[in-house]
């Protein structure tokens, strides 16, 4: 007879992997963004959720990613440090997650559309990570990780060694194609 209780263990931690990587915020955004249509901006009708593509185009300025430092309208840096548990292995943890926007255009060939980023969280950006950064005890080193992580009041640097750190970062810059989703407003 098969033991019926390492195979339900090994399904239980199956699904919860899965679990996770399919439903975290990025993935679920990305698929919501999928699945609706795109609308030309000059069909968007007011008080209607719609999805627009088009080009990022800057509303009079822009801001520097915290850790490349490029022009950009919206950025978001994700840190994370590999901790050990002595015989049990260890895992990645994030440490740092960074978000910040200003408002932008997106440009397609019926119009330009505002895109305004709220305050507090509302607005979800789903981006590519489009720089990495690693710093590790014995062979990497950043400095845009340093540096970033000192601007913060952190440290690459460990007891002995520096530490096993990872970063990520994705931007939206100008010119870039983007798809933004969310309810049209008409303003004059």
């Amino acid at each position: 007879m098969v033991p019926v209780l390492p195979f339900v263990f090994l399904a239980a931690i199956a699904g919860g992997i899965t679990t996770r990587l399919l439903f975290t915020r990025d993935r679920r955004i990305k698929r919501a963004l999928k699945r609706v249509k795109p609308t030309p901006i000059a069909a968007a009708r007011d008080g209607r959720a719609v999805k627009i593509v088009g080009e990022v185009v800057y509303a009079g300025r822009s801001i520097d990613a915290a850790l490349s430092r490029r022009a950009c309208a919206y950025f978001s840096v994700r840190v994370e440090e590999y901790r050990s548990h002595g015989t049990r292995g260890g895992r990645w943890r994030q440490i740092i997650r960074e978000d910040q926007g200003i408002d932008f255009y997106v440009r397609d060939e019926t119009g330009v559309a505002l895109v305004r980023i709220s305050a507090g969280g509302a607005a979800f950006p789903a981006l590519v990570w489009d720089r990495k950064a690693r710093t590790s005890p014995i062979l990497a080193d950043d400095s845009d990780l340093a540096r970033f992580m000192a601007e913060r009041g952190k440290t690459v640097e460990g007891r002995f060694f520096r530490k096993n750190l990872r970063g990520y970062e994705g931007v939206l810059e100008a010119g870039e194609r983007v798809a933004v989703g969310g309810l049209a407003r008409w303003e004059a």
